[in-house]
């Protein structure tokens, strides 16, 4: 039965993010080739006036920017196509790094990629999250290797680095993962993941000009808040349209702070010792992202495939992958989808609901974390 609901989601995949999309305007991705096209012909790549402006850290250029070598109509497909093998690595590399727990995963991991809205309303743009997912999810293997196996960890240290300093670089809120990595004493790592950020903000600078590299960084990236082209339907945006101007804020601060404080006691002395497991901390960062960034679309919730898949290898480690023990997983998962579906048809504050789903994970994973560190102290 599992078999045939996997079936079936590949099918929808298939239908609704390759074929119904072949030959249609990628909307976003149209705004990347205009931005590779400005920076290749020297001229200024961010206008904030613009009605669609490029939003994107100049090394976003510079990595895609082969694609400005084919015309706009070849370089679109290529980007379509792209989506589905990024997609495909990103679940190989998910599942790669739970050994024997992988195949008993892998239904459930197709599944919930199969028809994730997120994932398929990211193709109908073009949009970037999961060439995100990905970089997140070869990080996650390359994080997890590092640990586990001393003979080759140093060459997967510098992989989940590479992986990291990429992220960091076309969506600066991955910085949070480097924190994780500052906390859990991998100092090796975050000093590769520094150099390699270094290296890429030399590349970008090279491409647009240091001018316009601080320019994005100090002043531009500070001004996207608000305008008319984003669908704003983060946490900040929610609490300003319950109680607009300085209240909304403070709102949004003082959930930010409980948050900060629950972590503080719950998570931050687990997540030192690297117990109970690497994945839930990295499943706690990644949905802290979604939940609490003052800047979030629909789409950016595709990287919360990535705590998904690390709830339910760490209840398959634990031998507890019950229907009971993953209905958190997938409450949460359904509620961020269906969501994110609604929002595309217009049902505005619908939107906001996603936040709910990204809750419910967040809140599972804290109590995951809580629950075994309270059972290890009940053992010793």
């Amino acid at each position: 039965m599992l078999w045939l609901l996997c079936g079936a989601s590949i099918a929808c995949y298939v239908y609704l993010s390759i074929l119904s999309l072949r030959g249609n305007v990628l909307t976003d991705f149209h705004i990347y080739y205009e931005a590779l096209g400005r920076a290749a012909r020297g001229e200024q790549v961010y206008d904030i006036a613009s009605p669609m402006p490029f939003l994107y850290p100049p090394f976003f250029l510079f990595l895609v920017w082969p694609l400005h070598w084919l015309r706009e109509s070849a370089a679109m497909s290529v980007w379509l196509y792209a989506q589905s093998v990024l997609l495909v690595v990103s679940l190989a590399a998910l599942l790669a790094g739970q050994r024997q727990h992988a195949r008993p995963l892998l239904p459930w991991a197709i599944v919930l990629a199969g028809v994730y809205s997120p994932i398929a309303l990211n193709n109908l743009y073009g949009q970037t999250n999961v060439l995100c997912l990905l970089l997140l999810s070869v990080f996650a293997l390359g994080y997890g290797r590092s640990i586990e196996n001393h003979r080759s960890g140093r060459v997967w240290e510098i992989v989940a680095a590479l992986a990291l300093s990429v992220a960091i670089n076309i969506r600066i809120l991955p910085l949070a993962l480097l924190a994780m990595a500052a906390i859990e004493r991998r100092y090796r790592l975050v000093v590769w993941a520094v150099g390699f950020s270094a290296a890429e903000a030399l590349s970008s600078a090279a491409l647009v000009g240091p001018a316009t590299l601080w320019q994005y960084f100090t002043s531009y990236v500070w001004q996207l808040r608000g305008h008319e082209n984003m669908r704003e339907i983060s946490l900040l945006a929610l609490a300003e349209r319950i109680m607009p101007g300085a209240v909304g804020l403070a709102l949004y601060a003082i959930a930010v702070g409980l948050s900060l404080a629950i972590f503080l006691f719950l998570v931050y002395r687990p997540m030192r010792r690297i117990e109970p497991s690497a994945g839930l901390h990295l499943a706690f960062v990644i949905t802290s992202m979604v939940l609490f960034a003052p800047l979030l679309e629909y789409h950016h919730y595709v990287i919360l495939l990535v705590p998904y898949v690390a709830v339910l290898a760490y209840l398959a480690r634990q031998g507890n992958l019950t229907v009971a023990r993953a209905l958190p997983v997938f409450c949460s998962w359904a509620i961020v989808s269906s969501a994110n579906q609604m929002s595309h048809y217009a049902m505005g504050a619908v939107a906001f609901l996603a936040l709910l789903g990204a809750a419910i994970l967040w809140g599972y994973v804290v109590w995951l974390v809580a629950a075994s560190c309270q059972h290890e102290a009940k053992q010793s």
